[in-house]
């Protein structure tokens, strides 16, 4: 049975009993689904379905085998359950859900707020229903199924000798979305991953760029923006903000399939996307971060590695840029090193079973559970101490630098495809070509450790894109929402404070309502130490439950919806 949700572009092909249907954003001609695509269906060959260009999800059939994928960073998500007629798949965990009848997982979502969700990465939100994760596909057979490895990554290389398949990639993937159409919007942040595609895509298209200022954002990104689009000489609007657009001053506009930040800036969104409404598509530099660089992880990826000595002075001039010893943090290193990720996560959920939350700043670590830890009740700190000896257990050891390459990843992933649900009552389509499948496996060919150059910043793209204006890619600093997010707070506090009470994470005795609004209140006071990110996860969190997609209007039929 598949549950899936409604989408517009859909080809297909069938030959006898093989079948291959790509559905959304691909760019493959029908002559090539029907050599290649029939060809790798008849063979088991699913990576294959995973190679063309754009993002999309595939589905072959042979005999009574079907296999599906969405793509590696799982903005196309797949999720699969059980119920009473078999299996059920589909592209949405609520869907699957309704199909199967089973609730929110509580327990599962306190955990995803404590200490991140990348440690549960085949579980969805919603009981007994499974996400396969980015970088998997699901094979069915009967009433069998299991996930098949489609990653795909090239053979490692250094930035240097993978930067030009990069720059390819990222060019082909920005200019096929653009070219689909004769006009295209953009996000321009100012930062350099916006910007460098609104670069690309101006070359081809004319671009309707939209940027969020304002007295409260930061002068510098929007100083940049405009810049960017007069060298571009595109069309460029400014949104001035104002208390409509600040965090928590709109409710999302539709239900989402999970939790998500967004579901906090609905009137910003709303604004500030205002003039790039009925276009066919809109750029957004999302997950640029995740791949054109990678994090601290790779000090500790490095010493895994054996390279002791590239690790410590790489871990020396971080310290120095941030006039920080690096003594204690090299030996925070070493220790993240020597336990792995199993050993670091059971150690997590000691300190969780035990209140021994310290708040100490980390480097990098394996499982860092946040301020939320002290919001947990002696039954939440036992459920999720359990959840994550589980994790320990059930996720294998790998590297730092693989590891958390693939959590930003998916994290990014999953931000992408809420985002698609929330602008659809704006008519705003956005796409995401830094996490199309090419760019990322571009981009991931190039270990963490090789992404990441001491005092430079983002070097992989300037290395890629040799063209673009040294202006753009020397800027070393973006700004943050930050003040929108504490003047949303102050506005909205005592609809939050209600909103804490009345959420049921607190209502089934998971979390403390008088540690989160004392928190809050902290944060609403202007305290430097409160909070406010753990709060706003918590509290979107809160907006999710209490808009779940209503389970009466899922189609449960055994034809796709599609």
């Amino acid at each position: 049975m598949r549950a899936w949700h409604t989408c517009k572009t859909v080809q297909s092909v069938r030959e006898g009993p093989v079948s291959v249907s790509v559905i959304g954003d691909c760019r493959v001609s029908k002559a090539v689904l029907w050599t290649a695509g029939l060809a790798a269906a008849r063979r088991g060959r699913w990576e294959d379905l995973t190679r063309w260009a754009g993002s999309y999800w595939a589905v072959a059939s042979h005999g009574d085998r079907t296999f599906i994928a969405g793509d590696l960073a799982g903005a196309r998500a797949l999720f699969v359950g059980r119920g009473e007629r078999g299996v059920v798949w589909g592209t949405q965990a609520s869907r699957v859900a309704a199909s199967v009848g089973s609730d929110p997982d509580l327990a599962l979502l306190a955990a995803h707020i404590v200490a991140g969700a990348e440690h549960w990465p085949d579980r969805s939100l919603y009981e007994g229903v499974h996400q396969v994760p980015g970088g998997s596909g699901l094979l069915v057979q009967g009433d069998r199924w299991e996930t098949v490895d489609v990653t795909g990554l090239p053979s490692p290389v250094t930035l240097s000798e993978g930067a030009a398949r990069v720059g390819q990639a990222l060019t082909e993937a920005t200019e096929g979305y653009a070219c689909e159409h004769d006009e295209v919007g953009a996000d321009l942040s100012g930062g350099l991953d916006s910007s460098t595609l609104v670069l690309l895509a101006s070359q081809r298209r004319p671009v309707r760029a939209v940027t969020y200022g304002g007295r409260l954002a930061s002068a510098e990104d929007t100083g940049f923006a405009a810049r960017v689009a007069e060298y571009a000489r595109i069309e460029h609007h400014l949104c001035e903000g104002g208390p409509d657009t600040w965090h928590f001053a709109s409710p999302p506009p539709v239900p989402t399939d999970g939790p998500t930040l967004a579901a906090a800036i609905a009137g910003m969104d709303a604004a500030y996307l205002r003039p790039a409404a009925g276009l066919g598509a809109h750029l957004t530099g999302h997950g640029g971060d995740v791949v054109l660089e990678s994090s601290t992880a790779t000090f500790v990826d490095l010493l895994q590695r054996g390279e002791r000595r590239p690790a410590k002075a790489q871990l020396a001039d971080w310290a120095r840029l941030r006039d920080q010893a690096p003594g204690p943090l090299w030996r925070q290193v070493k220790a993240s090193a020597a336990l792995g990720r199993g050993g670091a996560v059971e150690e997590a959920a000691g300190m969780i079973e035990g209140a021994r939350f310290d708040g100490v700043p980390r480097v990098w670590s394996w499982c860092r559970p946040g301020p939320a830890t002290g919001w947990l009740t002696a039954h939440g700190r036992s459920v999720v101490g359990q959840l994550l000896r589980t994790s320990a257990q059930d996720q294998p050891d790998v590297s730092a630098g693989a590891w958390d390459d693939w959590s930003a990843l998916r994290l990014n992933g999953a931000a992408a495809r809420h985002e698609v649900t929330l602008y659809e009552p704006l008519d705003v389509r956005p796409v995401y070509p830094f996490l199309d499948n090419a760019v990322v496996r571009a981009c991931l060919a190039i270990p963490a450790h090789e992404r990441r150059r001491g005092g430079e910043y983002k070097p992989l793209l300037g290395a890629a894109l040799p063209d673009l204006p040294t202006w753009l890619t020397g800027r070393r600093s973006k700004g943050s929402f930050g003040p929108v997010l504490l003047s949303g707070m102050r506005a909205h506090h005592t609809q939050l404070h209600r909103l804490v009470t009345a959420s049921p994470l607190v209502q089934a005795g998971l979390m403390d309502a008088r540690q989160i609004g004392a928190d809050l209140h902290r944060a609403v006071g202007g305290e430097a130490s409160a909070p406010r990110a753990a709060l706003q996860q918590f509290l979107t969190a809160c907006l999710w439950l209490g808009n779940l997609p209503n389970p009466a209007t899922v189609p449960t039929s055994k034809a796709a919806a599609c």
